[in-house]
């Protein structure tokens, strides 16, 4: 049964004959009855999901020191000298960059399975097409970081540290999404706030943190290139049992929608892949969540089988361009 967009996902409770959680306890698609591809799928993902959060519970002193380091990290580095907006590629310039900034980033896993406290404890964000971006105010400037660790600019903003006349002595690390023909920077989440690290804080605190400062400084929202060369927005966070038509509402005002990030509220931000971040694309909530969605929101892509299908032809090209980036770069070490 599917849910219409303007009721929520609790008023399946009022048919007697559907049983308002049933949809979400979906047997796991594992690799023997589907023979998908994916990263760590040793087990389902909902038992790596509970073992983690059990996990991060024992060790947040270590993501609390992690996230110190991180921020010390920012104040040793050294200023380099390149041009604004411009990428040095010379090999020995890449390889410190990747060795300091890269694979930082939080990402998420496909949401191969509804988690079973879906409702009460997951949190929806829907993403712009861009480029995901780690940005580091820090000692007066602003550097922003692709997911490898590459430079790929330096600006003013009013972040705590990331402009000359803006606590110097502050540090503020966000991860962003980048959209170009916008030259805007859409927050998605946050490592360290003027030198308090928020690793081992819980995603809705973070999340709550982040849009409230977001919101608080009212330049950010602004273009002046000697103070916030390029806007720094916050994004809607929807409670997953709230009403799908406030999603849309929200959706219309963003860029064009890329999909939808899930997060589980006590997930802790580590990097690498998480089953505590998940990922669908908009026209898969029908056939996941049960829910429809209108147009322009249900176009599926050319030759879509099912959901499934689509992981899996998704993960295959991907594991394609990392093979391919890593021959790029021997070629280059080599040169």
């Amino acid at each position: 049964m599917a849910v219409d967009g303007g009721d929520t996902l609790k008023d399946l409770s009022k048919d007697k004959c559907v049983n308002p959680r049933a949809q979400f306890y979906k047997k796991p698609i594992r690799k023997d009855n589907y023979n998908l591809d994916v990263d760590n799928i040793d087990s389902p993902q909902e038992i790596r999901r509970q073992q983690l959060l059990q996990h991060q519970k024992k060790s947040r002193d270590a993501a609390f020191n992690i996230g110190r380091g991180l921020v010390e990290e920012a104040f040793n580095s050294e200023d380099e000298n390149d041009n604004e907006m411009e990428v040095d590629r010379h090999k020995e310039y890449k390889v410190k960059k990747y060795k300091n900034y890269g694979n930082r980033l939080m990402l998420s896993e496909w949401m191969l399975e509804v988690p079973q406290d879906f409702l009460e404890k997951w949190t929806m964000v829907p993403c712009p097409i861009g480029q995901r971006t780690q940005i580091i105010a820090c000692k007066g400037s602003t550097k922003a970081f692709n997911r490898r660790g590459l430079r790929l600019g330096k600006f003013s903003s009013a972040l705590p540290g990331g402009n000359s006349e803006n606590q110097r002595n502050s540090c503020t690390i966000l991860d962003c999404i980048w959209v170009k023909e916008l030259k805007t920077y859409y927050a998605l989440d946050i490592l360290a706030w003027s030198n308090q690290t928020f690793l081992n804080c819980e995603a809705e605190f973070r999340l709550f943190w982040l849009n409230a400062q977001l919101q608080d400084i009212k330049v950010l929202k602004e273009r002046e290139y000697r103070v916030n060369s390029f806007p720094i927005l916050p994004l809607p966070q929807i409670p997953c049992d709230q009403n799908l038509s406030e999603l849309l509402n929200t959706i219309h005002d963003l860029p064009t929608l890329d999909g939808l990030l899930f997060y589980h509220r006590e997930g802790l931000y580590t990097c690498g892949r998480s089953p505590l971040v998940t990922w669908l694309k908009s026209f898969m909530l029908p056939e996941v969540l049960g829910i429809r969605v209108p147009p322009p929101f249900d176009e599926k892509p050319d030759g879509y089988i099912d959901f499934k299908h689509y992981i899996q032809s998704s993960t295959a090209k991907r594991k394609k361009g990392k093979l391919t980036e890593s021959k790029m770069e021997v070629v280059e070490v080599n040169a």
